[in-house]
C-alpha cells in the first residue's frame, strides 16, 4: 500500500474516532498514563457543566475527583502480569456549581504489551433513575404497610373463631379455618420479608455485626433446616476448615441467607441427594457455596434469579414467591460482599450459590466471638 493510501487511511480512522467522541451518548473521558485529561466529550460537559477546554490538560483529581481512575495501583497489576482491572460501580461526581450528581461508571486502564498507556471511563447520570427508585421503594413500602394491619384484624378474628369464641365449630369448619389461617401466615411472612428488602435497600436496617465462627454459626442452623431435609431423605454436607478465620458479620441476618439457600436447594433438589456447603479462605473474603443436585437454572434465568418476585420456568410447581434470594442478595451487599450463581457442569445435575463475606480485619473489635467453641 502506497504511503499516500496509508495516510488516507490514517485520517479517515481519526475523523471516524472524532465522529464516535462527539457524538457517544454518555460521558467519555480519556487519561494519560499521568492522569492527565486527553479527551472529554460533549456528554461528559452537559452532566459536568464543565467545558472541553476547561479540563484538557488538567489532573482527573481536580475536575472528577470521584471516578475510580487512580493509575498508581494499576501499574503494579500491570508489573505482576495480571489481569487487567475493569471497574463498573455507581458513585457520584460534583457538577461545576458544586451539587453532587448520582453516576453509573466504568473505567479501564489503556494497556499496550505491558507498558500503561493511559485510562478510560464512561459514565451516565443516573439522578432521574435514583427518583423514581425512590418513588418506588416508598410505594412499595407503603403499600405492603398498609396491608399488614387488615391481615393482623382478620387473622385475630379468624383465631378467635378457632377457639370457639363465637360458637362452637364442626371438623369441616374447623379444616377450612385452619387452611385460612395458616395461608394468611404465609400471606404474612411475604410481607415482612419484601418490607425487609425495601429497608435494606433504603439502609433502613443497620447490620448488628459481631465476631463468628462460620462453622458454628452454620451448625445452628442445620439444627432447624436438617428436619426439613430429612423429609426428603437430603443429607447436608458440611466441608468447612478448622482453620478458618473469623468474620465480622450480622449472625442472625447471614444465618437467614444460609436459610434461605439451603430451604431453595431443598426444593429443588430430589429425594435421596446431597447438598455440600463449603467455605473457604480466598485472601481478604470468606468464600461460601451451597451445592444441590437440583435441575440447575436455565441459562435465561440466571441474570434474574436474585430479583424480587423473580421465579424461573420450572419452579412453577414448587411453592415460593421468589422472595428469598431477593433477600440472600440484599444481605450479603449489605455486608460488603457479592453473590452469583451457575450450575454444575454436565453430566452432573444441580445449582452452585456461592458468596464472598469480607474476613474480619485488624481493626479493634471488642466483641467477643459468637459461638467461638466449634462443634465437631
Amino acid at each position: 500500500m502506497s504511503s499516500k493510501k496509508i495516510s488516507q487511511k490514517k485520517l479517515e480512522k481519526e475523523e471516524l474516532f472524532d465522529l464516535i467522541v462527539q457524538n457517544f451518548p454518555v460521558g467519555l473521558v480519556i487519561l494519560d498514563a499521568n492522569e492527565i485529561i486527553l479527551e472529554f466529550n460533549p456528554a461528559a460537559e452537559r452532566i459536568t457543566g464543565f467545558k472541553k477546554e476547561e479540563v484538557i490538560g488538567k489532573n482527573y483529581r481536580e475536575v472528577m475527583p470521584g471516578l475510580p481512575c487512580q493509575l498508581k495501583n494499576v501499574r503494579k497489576q500491570i508489573v505482576e502480569q495480571k489481569d487487567k482491572i475493569f471497574v463498573h460501580l455507581e458513585g457520584t461526581i460534583t457538577h461545576k456549581d458544586g451539587h453532587e450528581i448520582p453516576v453509573r461508571y466504568t473505567a479501564a486502564p489503556l494497556v499496550k504489551g505491558s507498558e500503561l498507556k493511559g485510562a478510560i471511563a464512561i459514565f451516565r447520570d443516573v439522578t432521574k433513575e435514583k427518583q423514581l427508585e425512590q418513588h418506588r421503594r416508598v410505594l412499595i413500602s407503603m403499600f405492603a404497610h398498609d396491608l399488614k394491619g387488615p391481615l393482623a384484624i382478620a387473622s385475630g378474628l379468624l383465631l378467635r373463631l378457632r377457639q370457639g369464641k363465637a360458637g362452637n365449630l364442626n371438623e369441616k369448619q374447623i379444616q377450612y379455618l385452619d387452611t385460612i389461617i395458616r395461608e394468611i401466615g404465609k400471606v404474612d411472612k411475604y410481607i415482612r420479608s419484601f418490607l425487609d428488602i425495601v429497608r435494606m435497600e433504603a439502609g433502613q436496617i443497620s447490620l448488628s455485626k459481631e465476631l463468628c465462627d462460620m462453622h458454628s454459626l452454620i451448625s445452628e442452623l442445620l439444627t432447624d433446616i436438617e428436619l426439613k431435609a430429612k423429609q426428603k431423605n437430603i443429607t447436608i454436607k458440611m466441608e468447612i476448615p478448622e482453620d478458618l478465620p473469623l468474620v465480622y458479620v450480622d449472625k442472625e441476618q447471614l444465618q437467614r441467607v444460609f436459610f434461605n439457600l439451603l430451604d431453595n436447594a431443598i426444593k429443588y433438589s430430589p429425594d435421596n441427594s446431597l447438598i455440600v456447603i463449603s467455605c473457604k479462605d480466598i485472601g481478604e473474603s470468606i468464600l461460601c457455596i451451597v451445592e444441590d443436585s437440583g435441575p440447575g437454572i436455565a441459562e435465561e434465568d440466571l441474570p434474574y434469579i436474585f430479583d424480587p418476585f423473580y421465579r424461573a420456568n420450572y419452579s412453577e410447581s414448587v411453592e415460593g414467591t421468589g422472595i428469598g434470594l431477593a433477600i440472600v442478595k440484599t444481605i450479603i451487599e449489605a455486608h460488603g460482599g457479592r453473590v452469583w450463581v451457575k450450575n454444575k457442569m454436565p453430566p452432573e445435575h444441580g445449582a452452585i450459590f456461592s458468596f464472598t463475606i469480607p474476613k474480619a480485619g485488624s481493626e479493634k473489635i471488642t466483641t467477643k466471638p459468637s459461638s467461638a467453641k466449634r462443634n465437631r
